[in-house]
C-alpha cells in the first residue's frame, strides 16, 4: 500500500503531552531568538524545522515513551516561533529606519507579534489553495523533516520487550549537539575572549577621494551554516543583491544626499586632510542610508506577492 499513511488513522498514539507542550515552547523561544539574531546579521532565515526535529527527537528519547506525533508537534511549534520572529525583524526594523518609529516598544512589538500569528494562522486556510494546491512545490524541506522523524521509529517504548534505540537518530543528535557546541565555542574565542579575529575590514580612497572603496568579510560558524542550508542559489543572490546596493545604490546615494551624509557621519570640509576613521564613517554612514532601498524593495515584494494572490 503505496498510499497508506505512516500513522494510520485506526492507530491512536500520544500527541498533545504536557512533554511536547513543554520542550515545544522552550524550543521555540531558544530557536526564535537564534534565527532573529541570524535575520538580523545576514538578511535571511533558515526554517527552524530540520534542527528542532532532530533536537526534540534527541531530548524525547530520554523519556521512557514518545512518539512521532509529539516529535511532530515540537517541530511545528518551534518552526512557528522561528517564522513570526522573522516576521517581526523584517518589518519593524524598516519602521525606525523610515522614522515611523523613534524606537522599538515591547507592548507594541508583542501586540503586533500575537496579531500577526493569529493572521497567519487564519491566512493558511485560504493561501492553502494557491500555494499547495495550484502550485507543484517539491517542498523539499518539509520532505527532509519528515525524514529526520521518521529515523526515531514512530513510537519508543523502553518497556517494551522488542525495543531498539535507532542508531541513526542518536548519531544525528550527537552531529547537532558536536555541530552546536563547537560554533558556541569559536563564537566565544571571537565576541568572548577575543582570541580569533570576527572579520577582516578595508577602507580606501580612489582617484583623489572622489571614490571610495570599502569590504569587509565576517569570519563566522552562523553564516557558514545559512549558506549551507540555503544553498548556492539563493547565496549567490543574496550576493547579488549586495553587489547591486554597493556599486548603484551607494553612488546614487552619494550624489542625492552628500551633505547630509557627510553631516551623520561628523566630517566636513576639505576631503584630501580626512583621517582613514573618517572615511570609514562616511562609508558607514552611505551604506546605513543605502539600506532604504532594500526596504522599499521589501514594500514592492509584498505588495506583488498580495496581487498574485489575488486570483485564488
Amino acid at each position: 500500500m503505496a498510499d497508506r499513511p505512516l500513522v494510520p488513522a485506526d492507530q491512536v498514539i500520544s500527541e498533545i503531552t504536557l512533554k511536547a507542550l513543554i520542550l515545544g515552547a522552550v524550543l521555540s523561544a531558544v530557536l526564535a531568538a537564534a534565527n532573529a539574531y541570524i535575520g538580523l546579521l545576514v538578511g535571511l532565515t533558515v526554517s527552524a524545522s530540520i534542527p528542532a526535529a532532530a533536537t526534540s527527537m534527541g531530548l524525547l528519547r530520554l523519556f521512557r515513551r514518545s512518539t512521532i506525533l509529539e516529535n511532530n508537534m515540537v517541530q511545528t511549534s518551534a518552526s512557528a516561533g522561528e517564522s513570526l520572529a522573522a516576521g517581526i525583524i523584517f518589518t519593524l526594523p524598516a519602521l525606525v529606519m523610515m522614522g515611523a518609529w523613534s524606537g522599538y516598544h515591547w507592548g507594541t512589538m508583542t501586540l503586533i507579534g500575537l496579531l500577526g500569528g493569529v493572521l497567519g494562522v487564519a491566512f493558511t486556510i485560504p493561501l492553502r489553495r494557491a500555494l499547495i494546491v495550484e502550485t507543484e512545490l517539491a517542498f523539499p524541506e518539509g520532505v527532509a523533516t519528515a525524514q529526520v522523524l521518521k529515523t526515531g521509529g514512530i513510537q519508543t517504548d523502553r518497556d517494551h520487550p522488542e525495543y531498539r534505540p535507532s542508531a541513526e537518530a542518536k548519531r544525528g543528535f550527537r552531529i547537532l549537539l558536536a555541530a552546536a557546541g563547537l560554533g558556541g565555542l569559536i563564537k566565544l574565542l571571537e565576541s568572548g575572549v577575543g582570541l580569533l579575529a570576527g572579520g577582516v575590514a578595508a577602507t580606501k580612497s580612489w582617484l583623489g577621494g572622489n571614490w571610495l572603496f570599502t569590504g569587509n568579510i565576517t569570519l563566522s560558524p552562523a553564516l557558514l551554516g545559512v549558506g549551507y542550508i540555503v544553498g548556492l542559489n539563493v547565496a549567490a543572490l543574496v550576493f547579488i543583491g549586495g553587489v547591486i546596493g554597493t556599486i548603484i545604490g551607494v553612488p546614487i546615494n552619494w550624489l542625492i544626499n552628500s551633505d547630509e551624509l557627510m553631516q551623520l557621519a561628523g566630517v566636513s570640509g576639505n576631503m584630501a586632510g580626512w583621517s582613514a576613521q573618517d572615511w570609514e564613517n562616511l562609508a558607514g554612514a552611505s551604506w546605513q542610508q543605502c539600506r532604504r532601498i532594500g526596504v522599499g524593495a521589501m514594500m514592492v515584494g509584498g505588495v506583488w506577492s498580495l496581487i498574485t494572490l489575488a486570483g485564488p
